[in-house]
């Protein structure tokens, strides 16, 4: 029996710390596991995944605001706080010092996991080309002309049912939160075609911090550790609209570039309302176009003649209103940083925002 007056014996880990640094191992073997074996990772995108993305988009849905940009701002009070407790902690002997680094560790342990095992196996998954059933490969500038001339015969269409305002513009019909909910509504219309991806009800998080995050290049961002789709609403409507798209697409486990948005253009075409039916033919066309520019001129100055007038006012003003951010030293230090992420990844860096168009066009023309 111990004496009642023996110090009570401090273990250097506390036992929560314990049980989240343990969760970060376990998230680095379901990484590795995802890299080596693509069944693993569609297993563990479709399951484990689904369930983290899932929980964390209901329960940070309870705020109004973006969390994600909340922990961004508030960080260098939780850094000072971080210090001042680990300070205090150093004072009281060696084996506090040890418990207030575990804390730390398991801090960025907890967020590895999310990461691991609710993100990074959508990357490792089965391609989408494989979901959908077609052919992936190398495109001519011809098969790229023939998809913009589809393309083009639907946005001309949906442009006359478009209201714009004097300068060119078109302003979105709806607000964030009816966009939301239109937008759950068509990803349960694409899993119901393909059985993928599953899908469940979210909302877009508008960020305060839009008009400084445009000169970034960002229009949005999908936070992992939140489960938030957030959305820089300083970009053109038509753009925020297939964004908004793009973002829930990471939200439901499609983790790379070019695959969220083809998503988003498979998810807003199959929308009944016209502006968002609008938004996805006229995003699709600017990666059509950029990549028919750069292979055919001639062919690029063909397919942009067709063209609606209205629309190519719309494209006029997304030019004016960029000319602002278009060169910004931020924009490069994301780009780099973005680029170094997604090639870690497994994927080609910030060009797969562009490879969507492969998917366009096997999608249209095989």
């Amino acid at each position: 029996m111990k004496n009642s007056t023996e110090k009570k014996r401090i273990s250097p880990v506390h036992p929560v710390a314990a049980v989240i640094l343990s969760l970060g191992l376990f998230g680095a073997l379901v990484h590795l596991f995802s890299v080596i074996f693509p069944a693993f990772a569609d297993f563990v995108n479709s399951t484990a995944g689904l369930a983290i993305r899932f929980v964390l988009s209901k329960i940070f849905a309870v705020f109004p605001f973006s969390f994600m940009e909340f922990l961004l701002y508030s960080s260098p009070l939780t850094v000072f706080v971080t210090a001042y407790l680990a300070i205090r902690c150093a004072k009281k002997g060696r084996i506090y010092i040890i418990r207030a680094l575990s804390a730390v560790l398991s801090i960025a342990a907890g967020v590895y996991f999310l990461f691991a095992v609710g993100f990074a196996p959508g990357y490792r998954a089965t391609p989408l080309s494989e979901r959908l059933g077609i052919e992936r490969r190398d495109v001519t500038a011809e098969e790229l002309h023939e998809t913009a001339l589809i393309v083009i015969g639907e946005l001309n269409s949906l442009s006359e049912k478009t209201e714009y305002s004097l300068d060119g513009s078109s302003p979105m019909p709806f607000d964030i939160r009816e966009l939301s909910a239109e937008l759950s509504l068509c990803y349960e219309r694409v899993y119901a075609e393909y059985g993928f991806p599953y899908t469940f009800s979210s909302t877009v998080k508008p960020l305060i911090i839009s008009p400084l995050m445009t000169y970034t290049h960002i229009s949005g961002i999908y936070s992992f550790f939140t489960g938030e789709a957030n959305l820089n609403t300083n970009y053109p409507d038509f753009i925020n609209v297939y964004t908004a798209a793009h973002e829930m697409a990471h939200q439901r486990g499609i983790s790379r570039e070019d695959e969220a948005n083809f998503t988003a253009f498979l998810v807003c075409r199959a929308s009944d309302n016209a502006y968002v039916r609008y938004s996805a033919y006229l995003n699709m066309f600017e990666y059509l176009s950029g990549a028919l520019y750069s292979a055919d001129y001639d062919l690029w100055l063909d397919a942009y003649s067709r063209l609606s007038v209205k629309a190519q006012g719309e494209l006029s003003a997304y030019s004016r209103f960029f000319d602002k951010y278009r060169d910004s030293q931020a924009s490069e230090v994301t780009d780099t940083l973005n680029n170094a992420y997604l090639e870690s990844q497994g994927t080609e860096g910030v060009k797969s925002y562009g490879m969507v168009v492969d998917l366009a066009v096997a999608f249209y023309l095989d």
